[in-house]
C-alpha cells in the first residue's frame, strides 16, 4: 500500500520527494502534457488560519516571481478536498541542509556561487517588495549543474510591512525579525549572512540550549567570532558576514547591491589567490590548528596525514 497518494488533481504522483511538519512534497506527472512537476500539499495537521495564510502567500508570492534562481509556482487549488496544494516546477537536486554539518562542508568556491546566485534572487524579490523572512539552508536547492534555487515563500510579506505573527527560522532570524518590527531587505541579508556562517562552520552563531536562550543571544550578544570555527578564511569574506549580520540594522549593508558588490571582491580574491583555503574543512578547531604549524614548518600540506583517526577528531 502506498504510502502517498497516487493521484492530486490531474497529477500523477511518482514519490514523494520531501515532507516537513506541515507539508508533503511530490514528484508528479501532468496528465496531459506529461510534464514533470513538484506538488507541495497541506497536511491535515495544517488546517488552521495560520497555516492556510502562510500557504496562500507562498502560492501568491510564487507566481509573481520569475527568476532564474527562485523556484516558480504555476498553479494551486486551496479547495481540493485532500488538502490545498500548489504545483511548482520540480527543482532536481539537494537541499542545502545536507551540507550544514562541519564533518560535510560546501568547497568554499561552490558555497560562494551558490550565495551570489541567492542573493540576486533576493534582490530581485526586493525589486518587487518581498522580503522572504525565511532564508536559511533547508531553502536553497543546489541542482547538479551548479544552479542554485530559492524556494519556500511562504513566510514572506510585503517590504516594511507588518506581520502579527513573527514567522521565520530561529537560527537564522535578524534581531529585527525577531522583535516584529517592520522589515525590508535587510532582514534577509542577515538571514544569508547567517547561512554563510553555518555552511561555512556548521555552528550557528551563537550557542544555546533552548529557544529562549537562542533568543536572547540574538537580541543581546555579540556572534562567535567564525575564527573560532575556520581560522584560515580570508579576512575579506570575514568581513562580510560580520558585516551582513550586524545587530543594528542600521550597520548592515544598506541594500543588496551593496552586499552583492562586497561578496563579489572577497571572492574575486579568493579566486584569484592560489591559497587553498578549504584544508581545513571538516576538522575540529584543534587539528586545524595541527595543520597550521605543520604548514608553517614545512610549507607542505597532505591531508592523508591528518586523519580522524591519528587526530583523535
Amino acid at each position: 500500500m502506498l504510502s502517498y497518494p497516487a493521484r492530486i488533481g490531474k497529477y500523477s504522483i511518482v514519490r514523494r520527494i520531501g515532507s516537513g511538519a506541515t507539508s508533503d512534497v511530490y514528484l508528479a506527472i501532468q496528465d496531459e502534457t506529461f510534464a514533470t512537476f513538484a506538488i507541495k500539499q497541506l497536511g491535515k495537521v495544517a488546517q488552521s488560519e495560520l497555516h492556510k495564510k502562510m500557504f496562500l502567500a507562498e502560492v501568491e508570492f510564487g507566481q509573481r516571481l520569475h527568476h532564474k534562481n527562485i523556484v516558480h509556482v504555476f498553479e494551486a487549488d486551496l479547495h481540493e478536498p485532500s488538502g490545498a496544494y500548489l504545483v511548482m516546477e520540480y527543482a532536481n537536486g539537494s537541499s542545502l541542509d545536507r551540507y550544514e554539518q562541519s564533518e560535510n562542508l560546501l568547497p568554499i568556491n561552490t558555497l560562494l556561487l551558490v550565495i551570489e546566485q541567492i542573493a540576486s534572487a533576493l534582490r530581485y524579490a526586493a525589486q518587487l517588495g518581498i522580503v522572504h523572512r525565511d532564508v536559511k539552508p533547508a531553502n536553497i536547492i543546489l541542482q547538479n549543474n551548479g544552479n542554485a534555487k530559492l524556494t519556500d515563500f511562504g513566510c514572506a510579506i510585503t517590504q516594511n510591512g507588518i506581520d502579527q505573527v513573527v514567522a521565520g527560522s530561529l537560527a537564522y532570524m535578524s534581531p529585527d525579525q525577531l522583535e516584529g518590527r517592520p522589515l525590508d531587505e535587510r532582514a534577509d541579508i542577515y538571514s544569508l549572512g547567517a547561512v554563510m556562517y553555518r555552511l561555512l562552520t556548521g555552528r550557528n552563531t551563537f550557542e544555546a540550549e533552548s529557544n529562549f536562550d537562542a533568543q536572547i543571544a540574538i537580541l543581546n550578544f555579540p556572534i562567535i567570532p567564525i575564527e573560532k570555527y575556520r581560522r584560515e578564511l580570508p579576512k575579506e569574506l570575514i568581513q562580510v558576514i560580520n558585516h551582513a549580520l550586524e545587530k543594528n540594522v542600521a550597520k548592515r549593508h544598506a541594500n543588496w547591491d551593496e552586499f552583492i558588490r562586497e561578496l563579489g571582491i572577497a571572492s574575486h580574491k579568493i579566486r584569484m589567490f592560489e591559497q587553498n583555503v578549504d584544508i581545513y574543512r571538516g576538522f575540529s578547531t584543534t587539528t586545524q590548528r595541527s595543520i597550521s604549524n605543520s604548514l608553517s614548518t614545512s610549507g607542505q600540506f597532505s591531508r592523508s596525514g591528518f586523519s580522524r583517526s591519528t587526530m583523535g577528531d
